[in-house]
């Protein structure tokens, strides 16, 4: 019996306290809402003094860790001083504001997604930046966003392509001989043609729309300038048997043809050692070996493969190419060193080699700068959606935090609900 009235008391009381709630469920609601309103109103009014932004790498080398250009990749260089300092330039800062003050108000972390084949490899970085370090007359946002735009800009300046056959430096030409100015223009000439050839294969149909010209266009410039500009001089010197000093170049021209003669010796005692050892080779004990394989039932076979022979006749094929081409060095070496023993002494014909020089230099700077034009642009194209980053700011709004309000509001509810449930059981004990 005593159980039983226990109970009753406590139902009667639960059922005093809920009906407490309910008569001054007006007055809980609205202390809910101005609970939740100013929680919402102070983290947004925190909040607003940072900035938050997403950078996300999506150009193929990211996922190993490499810049385009092949370059380890190293976000600490978002907060070089060459970047800080250009942001702080474009905020107008410069001068009130040092990158060594800004610094400790930003903020470096890897995040979202990673490389499948390395999960440590980050392709996302968050960038936080406050602006306890900035002047009242700029947010955090907008600082946060010149930030991001010069290090996009740093990125796509230091880390592009390889182009250094664009490089073209003719300070030294009046010291090369005419034939080594053929020899280097050559050169470099062939390596801007494999620089093109390589744009041309990884942009495709990709054209430069401001001069209608593309990769292909080019290239066939340039092989064009080779074949008719740096060919014709070259056949001009060789013929007319230029030089600028002829006991120094034939020198030289001699040690290079010892050096050449040294590597086709060498390279024809290691030709005849495996032309020995084909001779020696009993190709009926181990030409072939079995080598167990799976067919595409997933049944096993027995799969009959050659070795010893195959390696052999591979590295004498390699040693008589080599032989071949050092024979060829040799000949151009002896016929450049009878041209330098028998040098013309006239000036006219030098006149007319310089000034072939100077019309090569003006169309290889000529073509340099429409090859510029063309790989600035298509690097624009290429790495405009290869290094992306998004702000998000805090305001009133955008800050305003829902979750917490709904969690303050909760909470408030509660503790409201207790306060008039424990008071209405109270006054009915006094009674």
């Amino acid at each position: 019996m005593a159980d039983k009235h226990k109970n009753r008391n406590i139902i009667s009381r639960l059922t005093m306290a809920a009906m407490a709630v309910w008569e001054n469920k007006w007055w809980i609601l609205f202390l809910a809402a101005v609970a939740a309103a100013f929680f919402g109103w102070y983290s947004a009014m925190h909040r607003e003094d940072s900035a938050k932004a997403t950078l996300v790498l999506r150009y193929e080398q990211a996922y190993e860790g490499l810049n385009p250009n092949g370059t380890r990749f190293n976000i600490n260089e978002l907060l070089s001083d060459e970047v800080v300092g250009q942001a702080i330039r474009l905020a107008g800062l410069e001068g009130s504001l040092t990158p060594e003050e800004l610094l400790p108000c930003i903020a470096v972390g890897a995040s979202g997604s990673q490389s499948p084949q390395n999960m440590y490899i980050a392709t996302e970085y968050t960038i936080w930046l406050n602006n306890e370090c900035l002047p009242r007359r700029i947010r955090a946002r907008d600082m946060l966003t010149l930030l991001m735009e010069s290090y996009k800009q740093y990125f796509m300046q230091h880390y592009g392509s390889n182009d250094t056959a664009l490089d073209m430096n003719w300070d030294d030409v009046e010291d090369w001989e005419y034939l080594e100015f053929a020899d280097i223009m050559n050169v470099k000439v062939n390596n801007l043609i494999t620089y093109l050839e390589d744009l041309r294969a990884e942009s495709g149909m990709y054209q430069y729309h401001a001069q209608g010209e593309s990769f292909r266009s080019l290239v066939e410039s340039v092989t064009n300038f080779r074949d008719i500009y740096l060919n014709k001089y070259t056949a001009y010197v060789t013929n007319q048997r230029l030089f600028r000093n002829a006991d120094n170049y034939g020198d030289k021209l001699a040690y290079r043809r010892f050096l050449t003669s040294q590597s086709l010796g060498s390279n024809t005692e290691r030709y005849n050692i495996y032309q020995d050892a084909l001779r020696l080779y009993d190709e009926s004990m181990i030409t072939f070996v079995m080598v167990p394989l799976f067919d595409a039932t997933n049944g096993l076979y027995m799969a009959r493969t050659s070795i010893g022979m195959d390696e052999l006749t591979l590295n004498s094929q390699s040693y008589a190419e080599k032989i071949e081409t050092n024979a060829k060095e040799i000949k151009v070496f002896d016929a450049s060193i009878a041209n330098a023993q028998n040098a013309f002494l006239g000036r006219d014909r030098y006149a007319v080699a310089d000034g072939m020089i100077e019309e090569i230099k003006a169309h290889m700077d000529s073509l340099i700068q429409r090859i510029s034009r063309v790989t600035g642009e298509y690097e624009e194209y290429r790495y405009k959606n290869s290094i992306l980053y998004s702000i998000k700011d805090y305001g009133i709004v955008t800050g305003y935090n829902l979750k917490g309000a709904v969690m303050a509001a909760a909470v408030t509810v509660a503790l409201c609900s207790c306060y008039y449930g424990i008071r209405r059981i109270r006054q009915e004990k006094k009674r």
